[in-house]
């Protein structure tokens, strides 16, 4: 007990946004694949890789602080996101032209939000320091 109090000590509030963010990034990517595809975009391997490995890439800034390594999983989550918008392409026009009558289900509004409330907290996360300067 007296070890994790003493490294939750040496963390700044950069450190627990970090931490809200791997979590976003581990909802959306449970809640993408619970979803699953419909007839005009299905399951996009390379989102779920590219969120995967954004997630790898958080847990590791969270044990280890390496300077700029908060970076790496914003611009991992922000590549998900257009990767997302390019698979998601086809069904979203479909919704808003209405052609068939498809509507958002409530699965794809949230990995939606997840995923943008994810790229912020991971920005906001890099912008910040995550451990306090040892004296």
């Amino acid at each position: 007990m007296e070890a994790i109090k003493n490294f939750l000590s040496t963390k700044k509030i950069g450190w627990y946004i970090s931490a809200s963010s791997a979590l976003l990034a581990i909802i959306t990517l449970i809640v993408y694949c619970a979803r699953g595809g419909n007839v005009y975009s299905g399951i996009s391997g390379l989102a779920i890789a590219m969120l995967v490995v954004g997630i790898v890439t958080n847990l590791a800034v969270l044990v280890k602080d390496f300077g700029v390594g908060a970076f790496v999983p914003f611009v991992f989550y922000a590549v998900t996101l257009g990767v997302l918008a390019n698979t998601e392409m086809l069904f979203l026009s479909n919704v808003l032209t209405n052609i068939d009558g498809n509507s958002l289900d409530a699965a794809w509004i949230t990995f939606a939000v997840t995923l943008v409330l994810t790229i912020g907290t991971a920005l906001a996360a890099c912008i910040m320091n995550l451990e306090k300067k040892k004296a």
